[in-house]
């Protein structure tokens, strides 16, 4: 799990039932390492870089089941 701030209790919790979801995700698990979340204000922003359009949409969808309702940017690449 890498994040590029340093978060409070609330915000470090909601960083770890997105990772948690990830790690047990069928298509993006093999993918985890290569995502990096972080909270910035109040938006979570996932960077890095994935092999295909299909898992980056994959993410939102995700990451919403981890509980989170704001603003989710993702900045992930194809390669």
């Amino acid at each position: 799990m890498a994040t590029t701030q340093v978060l409070d209790s609330r915000g470090l919790l909601m960083i770890r039932r997105i990772d948690s979801v990830l790690i047990t995700h069928p298509e993006l698990s093999d993918h985890r390492d290569d995502i990096e979340i972080s909270l910035e204000g109040s938006r979570i922003v996932l960077r890095g870089q994935l092999p295909s359009v299909a898992l980056k949409q994959a993410l939102v969808p995700a990451i919403r089941q981890a509980g989170v309702l704001g603003q989710i940017c993702n900045c992930v690449e194809i390669h």
